[in-house]
């Protein structure tokens, strides 16, 4: 099964030469996150109040801004929701579990990245069933040091780039998923921001 191949490639352009994602956990650390070379920025918890202010940052920075729409404050986890980061926040993309979620943002011209917690094969065989019927642009694979033993399976069954996310906090991790073959880590590891920073601007 194939995924959107315009916003799939976008996401793996994004992430080619810096496939360090920055993850914000809260508004205090926005200053650091915007002096990094990352180009897309996964918002991890905010609220209705301040997203626009932290989304609009992050675009003149020159950066994509993805919204967990899971945790969000203060938005209705429904289609209106979607509606109201698309159309009046002016979000790039949103991460989620939840199937409704990612088609109604795909509908809405968004990037979609659909986050798989992996814990058994029972977990794993959900999730592809999800994927196979949401269709995502991308998945985020969590925790991010499975993907080395799940890859094969996952390309066996769907044709969708891969992102390693969850307890990614060194560099040996980094490069444990990147050699399984996934196109970048989301973290929220301030030393994995300054190794890339560094190392792959």
């Amino acid at each position: 099964m194939k995924t959107s191949v315009e916003g799939a490639q976008r996401i793996s352009y994004c992430l080619k030469r810096k496939p360090i994602i920055t993850s914000l956990m809260n508004a205090d650390e926005l200053p650091a996150v915007l002096a990094t070379e990352s180009n897309i920025v996964f918002i991890l918890k905010t609220d209705i109040f301040i997203i626009e202010s932290i989304v609009e940052e992050i675009r003149e920075a020159g950066k994509l801004s993805f919204v967990h729409f899971d945790l969000i404050e203060g938005i209705g986890k429904d289609k209106t929701g979607v509606k109201y980061l698309a159309e009046k926040v002016g979000i790039d993309g949103i991460v989620t579990t939840k199937n409704t979620a990612i088609v109604e943002a795909k509908k809405l011209g968004l990037l979609t990245v659909q986050r798989l917690f992996v814990f058994d094969s029972v977990s794993l065989d959900n999730g592809i069933k999800m994927i196979k019927a949401s269709n995502p642009d991308a998945i985020e694979v969590l925790p991010g040091m499975v993907c080395q033993r799940i890859m094969e399976r996952i390309r066996a069954e769907v044709d969708v780039p891969v992102i390693a996310g969850g307890l990614m906090i060194d560099l040996e991790d980094f490069d444990t998923a990147l050699k399984s073959g996934v196109i970048g880590i989301s973290t929220s590891s301030k030393e994995l921001w300054r190794w890339q920073d560094e190392h792959m601007a």
